[in-house]
């Protein structure tokens, strides 16, 4: 007791040390009591042998009657944990304990448990309490009108009411947007079970549905088997669709996940998934196989056939230094994984490899082979690449501050219809920067490339081997300037870059597989090599010039621009027509990006013609978010006529002209919209490829969606089609979808 209050006894002798140990048992039993009706187990809430304090404005104790009471402004402490009442009184002889008036318990958690009346018997095993209500630590409630812990570690509350929703501040006697009652709710705690009889769920006080029984496992719990929530919708192509998951936990480190999907105009699908994990590494392997109606021409020729999918992947750590995995992806048709919804992906990659990091080293093997899901892709033309050897080192400075870089790579490649080809090629190079007195920095760099090639079914058929030894030493110059304003502070810097060459380098005997469907932008104007591969090189002697200025305030704000040309001035380039580099001059190409604060940004990328600045190239994005709304946008002019070494020798792709606007707007605390158009204008059309919009509720307890989305795309077995997709969620209870 604190000084200042009283204890009064019926009895003399050893009262006071007969009452503390008594007022330890009255408080820790009543603690536990509480904590069991509480959501989560006593074992879970972190119950241990701190000492309990206990604060009362008058202790009794009456030996005669075995009882020992607390009243007035009762207040109980152990660790983090506290109790208040009104009065609370220990019946030693009947071993029970009685607390009344305005109980209330606060968590550790930050969780408030409230009640009138409580009553613990049984060495504190078993017990029950009235007029419960819990308010837990995201703000949902739970009310029942007696709580009873029983000595089989359950806890049985009668007639309760359980909702994650708030009040409403203007009227809180309104029913929450929605809350589920129930006659019976059950806690195992052995089983780690929440059972609900007899629940009803009932929205803005309405009864909506009805279940005799409900069971989820307990908060404590992170996953269980059992059925998932089923997926449900409809298609145009498809009909009705539904698909019912069931989970299931195999140990610590394994489980299964399958999920059977019927299409009531196509068939049916099932879908896997196994995970494993091990103590250095894991697998993740995903399938589908199915027994589907078959097309010829859009049409249904009335016979069935399997299909399926096979999606495996595996990580491993082998030491500090190496790792190694794997990826298995394959489908049965190229448009089943888009048709039937599984996939969206263009392209499946199947590979293993290994690599190994160290210092400034870098190796791998690995082992690839692709499939293409887009039109005009063929799996004969597809091709294997095992092995593919790379290694790459990077030197210490020297004693001129140079530093010294090799990059290597080794290849063979194999389709089964089209060009085969295998490789050496090793990369050397040396640079070194400087910086003059006067503060402009040059950069000398040279490079060596010693390749071997061997080539099979060409289309030009000069197959065969050859051999390549092409060097290339570059200068860069650069001389920034910078002057500081009152807020911000401006840069300019002017660059030039020139590069020698020799002549040619890439002859018909090489195929090229890595360098395919270049680009000339800004991101290569002062590349020494403008490839991304080592197939292709830069050959020709030249001079790249240009500028980048910038302008940074000191609030965060910033803006820059980079622009430049670049002129041969010896030798044939390897740029095919339309790519900006066929001519000894070469058109402009630049970026500009303006950042004037965090929440907005806009860059612009062009490429314009050399003779009339007209843009044979832009890419423009903007994006803007502001607490009630938000807009991006994406537009792309590609006007290139470029090599014909792209993939399969389609240049529809680089002829493109294209509008990507999204945005969304907060109508208020609770509504909001969005909506998305994709606009076509290539070839002069005006076509309309993807349009949606949609309309959100969300607050803290409850979520719906309803979007409406039409798809112009076409692809084979694939038409557009039209879909509306409404999305109903309870916190803690799952959602409901439907297409």
């Amino acid at each position: 007791m604190k000084p200042g209050r009283t204890a009064s006894s019926r009895a003399t002798g050893r009262r006071e040390g007969f009452t503390w140990r008594a007022n330890l048992a009255l408080a820790a039993g009543l603690l536990a009591l509480l904590i069991a009706v509480s959501p989560a187990p006593a074992q879970e809430r972190g119950i241990g042998d701190d000492p309990v304090l206990m604060v009362a404005d008058q202790l009794v104790h009456d030996e005669t009657l075995g009882t020992i009471t607390a009243r007035g402004s009762v207040e109980l402490s152990q660790g983090e944990r506290t109790l208040l009442a009104d009065s609370v009184t220990y019946n030693q002889r009947e071993d029970t304990v009685i607390a009344t008036g305005n109980i209330s318990l606060l968590e550790p958690t930050g969780e408030v448990i409230f009640s009138d009346y409580v009553e613990l018997h049984n060495a504190l095993k078993t017990g029950f309490i009235d007029n419960l209500r819990l308010r837990m630590t995201d703000g949902s409630r739970l009310a029942a009108n007696r709580g009873v812990r029983t000595g089989d570690k359950r806890k049985l509350l009668s007639r309760a009411v359980f909702t994650p929703c708030e009040s409403c501040k203007e009227d809180p006697s309104r029913p929450p947007l929605w809350q589920l009652k129930a006659r019976k709710i059950v806690h195992d705690e052995q089983a780690k079970d929440i059972i609900y009889n007899d629940a009803m769920l009932e929205m803005f006080g309405v009864p909506v549905l009805y279940t005799p029984y409900l069971s989820h496992p307990d908060p404590t719990v992170d996953r269980r088997s059992g059925f998932l929530a089923p997926t449900t919708g409809f298609s145009d192509e498809l009909g009705v669709i539904y698909g019912q998951p069931y989970y299931h936990v195999i140990d610590e480190s394994r489980d299964l996940e399958v999920m059977p999907i019927m299409y009531s105009s196509e068939g049916g699908v099932l879908r896997g998934r196994y995970r494993q994990h091990f103590t250095r590494g894991e697998i993740d392997f995903q399938g589908t196989a199915g027994l589907l109606d078959q097309r010829e021409d859009d049409r249904e020729t009335g016979d069935k056939d399997f299909e399926g999918s096979v999606d495996l992947e595996g990580r491993f750590d082998f030491d500090r230094t190496w790792r190694g995995g794997f990826d298995l992806e394959q489908a049965s048709a190229r448009t089943y994984l888009r048709r039937y919804r599984l996939d969206s992906r263009e392209v499946l990659t199947t590979r293993a490899f290994t690599e190994g990091f160290r210092r400034r080293n870098y190796a791998s093997v690995e082992a690839l082979k692709f499939q293409g899901l887009n039109a005009g892709d063929s799996r004969d033309k597809s091709p294997t690449v095992a092995p593919l050897m790379e290694y790459n080192f990077v030197g210490e400075p020297d004693p001129a501050g140079g530093r010294f870089q090799l990059d290597s790579t080794v290849m063979s490649l194999t389709r089964q219809t089209g060009a085969d080809s295998k490789k050496i090629a090793i990369r050397s190079g040396w640079s070194l920067p400087y910086t003059a007195p006067a503060g402009d920095i040059y950069t000398l760099t040279a490079t060596l490339d010693t390749d071997y090639f061997h080539s099979d079914g060409l289309e030009s058929g000069n197959d065969g081997d050859t051999a390549r030894v092409f060097p290339q030493l570059g200068l860069n110059w650069r001389y920034p300037f910078a002057r500081a304003g009152g807020n911000y502070h401006q840069t300019v810097e002017p660059i030039v870059n020139v590069v020698l060459s020799p002549d040619g380098g890439n002859p018909d005997e090489i195929s090229n597989e890595d360098s395919q469907s270049f680009i000339f932008d800004d991101t290569n104007l002062f590349r020494m090599n403008r490839f991304t591969g080592s197939d292709r090189v830069t050959g020709g002697s030249r001079v790249d010039y240009g500028f980048k200025a910038g302008v940074y305030g000191d609030g965060g704000g910033s803006s820059s621009l980079l622009f430049g040309q670049s002129y041969r001035f010896l030798g044939d380039g390897p740029f095919e027509e339309g790519s900006g580099l066929e001519d000894d001059l070469s058109d402009f190409v630049g970026r500009v990006s303006v950042n004037p604060s965090h929440n907005l940004d806009f860059l612009l990328r062009f490429r314009l013609d050399k003779d009339d600045l007209s843009p044979r190239r832009s890419e423009v994005g903007m994006r803007y978010f502001h607490p009630r709304f938000s807009i991006v946008a994406d537009y792309v002019l590609l006007d290139d006529q470029t090599n014909s070494d792209n993939i399969a020798g389609d240049t529809s792709f680089l002829e493109r002209e294209q509008l990507d606007l999204s945005g969304s707007i907060n109508l208020n605390e609770f509504w909001s919209m969005n909506g998305r158009v994709v606009q076509d204008f290539s070839d002069g059309a005006n076509r309309t490829l993807i349009a949606s919009s949609g309309l959100v509720y969300s607050d803290e307890c409850f979520t719906f969606g309803l979007v409406y989305e039409r798809s112009e795309l076409e692809d084979d077995d694939i038409e557009p089609e039209q879909r509306v997709m409404l999305q109903i969620a309870f916190k803690h209870l799952g959602g409901f979808a439907s297409n």
